[in-house]
């Protein structure tokens, strides 16, 4: 299954045009969502690649007049799971249209998820307590030299850890756990919530593994489509060939640090490679994302430094990535109104303005649900609202 998972994605990729994709000497990150239907057909929904995020400093910069504008995080797991957002969106619009659906049915004027399940895929680990992985080094234990031409046997080994792989994603300021930084296998500690790496000002976006495992508690729809549809876990995570992997290191950065009883997804490594993946000829991080998502309109845009590229001050109204989070919320409000009109709802008494922020604790169910979950996800920070609780149409 983690081999056809990884090889749809690769081939959806391979037929995406140049425009975005990395140069000869340049690497990225490629992640994609996929949808299993009841015949056990795949079909990629979304897929997006990217490596870049915003610092600190440049998200809390005053040139950024309109929240909601530019995208913080730029990895490619954050985008596709954006892009699936869209994707979600476009679906549920179709339905309340035409009654026509890949994904969604209605059933007593509410919408039901299809026998269908969500595949999840990254070309490489996430960022983050995942990627914080063993370096194994196989050595003899024999009690006596081996004779010549003598079999060796499987008990004649034993595995020991010398070092680990590292990530450049950072434990919390306001958390006593620390990373030691330690030469060898105490480099890291596991288990604390980290910032995404970044050089120079540090990042306040989250790591992906970090990210990936809110997704599995609380689903990858998010707290304004939770208002609308049932909540969507991925079924399986599949982790690209070629790169350093731990089925050990990945369940533990998904769930087992946070709780063992949490419920996690399958998690496997396919044989199959990216070849645009970081190597000894691919040195440097390509600064364009390719967004693609299965939607009827615009279903590729390129991204560069959280923009639309060719995007200018002038148009930045215009050319905002369909991604980026006004659209979304632009998005939400537009296919909510058909909702409500379905459902024979009032709407005389919304407010002419309606905020972001106040839409997302709308969502009770699932703000509930969080804050269930505060204690075992330790530390987690709560969002600068400044930076979003003002956006409104």
């Amino acid at each position: 299954m983690e081999d056809r998972i990884a090889s749809i994605c690769l081939e959806k990729y391979a037929m995406l045009k140049k425009t975005g994709k990395p140069t000869e000497n340049e690497w990225t990150v490629l992640s994609g969502v996929v949808l299993q239907n009841i015949y056990e057909d795949l079909s990629v929904v979304a897929l997006c690649t990217g490596t870049k995020c915003l610092s600190g400093k440049e998200l809390n910069s005053p040139n950024i007049i309109d929240r909601g504008d530019r995208l913080s995080d730029s990895h490619a797991e954050v985008l596709a799971r954006r892009a699936f957002l869209r994707f979600l969106y476009d679906q549920i619009e179709l339905l309340l249209k035409s009654g026509d659906s890949d994904v969604f049915y209605m059933e007593d004027k509410k919408i039901r998820l299809k026998d269908i399940s969500f595949h999840f895929f990254s070309s490489q680990t996430p960022c983050g307590d995942c990627s914080i992985i063993p370096k194994l080094q196989l050595r003899t234990d024999r009690k006596r030299p081996k004779l010549d031409n003598e079999p060796i046997q499987e008990s004649d080994f034993g595995a020991i850890i010398t070092d680990i792989y590292r990530t450049g994603a950072k434990c919390l300021v306001n958390d006593e756990r620390q990373d030691s930084q330690q030469k060898g296998a105490d480099y890291h500690i596991t288990g604390p919530i980290r910032t995404k790496p970044g050089r120079g000002d540090r990042t306040q976006s989250l790591s992906c593994s970090d990210k990936i495992a809110r997704w599995n508690v609380l689903g990858a729809q998010g707290a304004l489509l939770s208002l609308m549809i049932p909540s969507i876990r991925f079924e399986s995570i599949t982790i690209g060939g070629g790169c350093p992997y731990s089925s050990e290191s990945m369940n533990r950065g998904i769930y087992m640090r946070f709780d063992p009883k949490i419920q996690g997804p399958v998690i496997k490594q396919s044989k199959i490679s990216f070849d645009c993946k970081k190597s000894h000829s691919r040195t440097r991080p390509c600064p364009t994302s390719i967004v693609w998502c299965a939607v009827l309109e615009k279903e590729v845009e390129i991204a560069v430094n959280g923009f639309r590229q060719g995007m200018t001050k002038k148009k930045i109204k215009s050319r905002r990535l369909a991604i980026s989070r006004k659209e979304i919320f632009k998005t939400f409000l537009k296919v909510s109104h058909l909702y409500s009109e379905l459902r024979n709802e009032s709407l005389s008494n919304h407010p002419k303005k309606i905020y972001y922020h106040d839409c997302k604790q709308y969502a009770l169910s699932y703000q509930n649900t969080w804050r269930d979950y505060l204690t075992t996800f330790r530390n987690w920070p709560l969002k600068n609202r400044d930076l979003y609780e003002c956006l409104s149409f």
